[in-house]
């Protein structure tokens, strides 16, 4: 995965805060992999590397050295590590073709001054027709040789600017995989992460999440098959798209669950909330294999709005509790989080 460390003092330090007592509960040795490993865990930017350390953590393993590597290379560098192995190829490549040239080119140049050099001093002297044409064959020939080695090189420069291209086009591609969720075409769990850890540390003020859920998504999966279900999570994909403004960033936090998070009111995601909760009811299939309808398609919603001296992982407690609260209630509802006061210790 690609970490984003937050900068902002508080807020690292509210994560280190957790890490470091979970190092020493566990033995574990003190050093910047191992740091890092536990940095992310706390954050909950990971669901996978969370659920392995838990795993660990439940069947009361002993954390070797060797687990928090292996860890580490799964989970925080790989992707890193196997993309910039591709592009450093890449760019030893092309860099190693332009050397070529400039040497071709470099050579073809001293051919070419040399054989100025020997034109000027027959020059000098007297010289018959004959003596003549043959040096002006000479530079013709020269020149000639020049001209295509030149050509060679722009060639050359060419294959570069298009491989450079070509690369960049690359790591535009892996920067897209890295925050879209590839079945909703929206932002994934990790752009979520990384957007509000970015609210954060510019101190927005106005910062309202909406986590959504959507109702009975097991049964629908198990009654029409998953590829109806994937229809449905694709479905609200789009009613997000085309729903929530544009300075809001919409993602799938993961299974069945959605969010937003905008900078605006609690009372503003709450209108946007209620529009999303509208336009799934609109929302109908058609199972292919049997004709069946599938509608009656709902969700519920949990609201909460940023507040003076809290954290990211607060605001979203407090969304998921409001969450659960609209769930325990009787679903395909809206629920709001009663604003809490947080006084950070430093």
């Amino acid at each position: 995965m690609t970490v984003c460390f937050p900068t902002d003092v508080q807020l690292a330090s509210h994560y280190v805060k957790q890490a470091i007592p979970l190092m020493i509960k566990h033995g574990i040795a003190p050093n910047p992999c191992n740091f890092t490993l536990w940095f992310v865990y706390v954050t909950n930017r990971d669901q996978e590397l969370k659920k392995a350390l838990d795993q660990i953590i439940q069947e009361k393993k002993e954390f070797s050295g060797e687990d928090c590597r292996n860890l580490f290379k799964k989970y925080v560098m790989k992707e890193e590590i196997d993309l910039q192995a591709g592009l450093q190829d890449s760019l030893t490549s092309v860099l190693h073709e332009l050397k070529g040239s400039l040497e071709k080119t470099k050579i073809g140049a001293n051919n070419f001054q040399h054989s100025m050099e020997e034109s000027l001093e027959c020059i000098s002297g007297n010289l018959s027709s004959a003596s003549i044409q043959n040096i002006i064959k000479l530079l013709i020939q020269t020149t000639q040789s020049i001209k295509s080695v030149t050509n060679d090189f722009q060639g050359q420069l060419i294959n570069a600017e298009n491989e450079v291209t070509k690369l960049r086009k690359l790591l535009h591609e892996e920067e897209r995989r890295t925050y879209i969720d590839p079945l909703t075409q929206i932002g994934n769990r990790r752009a979520f992460d990384k957007h509000l850890t970015e609210l954060f540390q510019n101190k927005k003020r106005n910062v309202s999440l909406v986590l959504i859920d959507l109702d009975h998504f097991k049964k629908l999966n198990d009654t029409y098959g998953h590829l109806i279900g994937d229809k449905v999570l694709q479905g609200i994909g789009q009613i997000l798209q085309t729903t929530c403004p544009d300075n809001a960033l919409v993602a799938r936090y993961g299974g069945e669950e959605f969010v937003m998070l905008m900078e605006d009111s609690q009372e503003a995601a709450c209108r946007i909330a209620e529009s999303i909760r509208a336009s799934l009811h609109k929302l109908t299939l058609k199972k292919k294999s049997t004709g069946e309808i599938v509608s009656n398609i709902t969700a519920s919603f949990g609201i909460a709005q940023k507040v003076d001296g809290e954290y990211p992982d607060q605001l979203i407690e407090r969304a998921d509790n409001a969450l659960y609260t609209a769930k325990t209630n009787g679903r395909d509802r809206i629920c709001q989080s009663a604003c809490k006061t947080y006084q950070n210790s430093g």
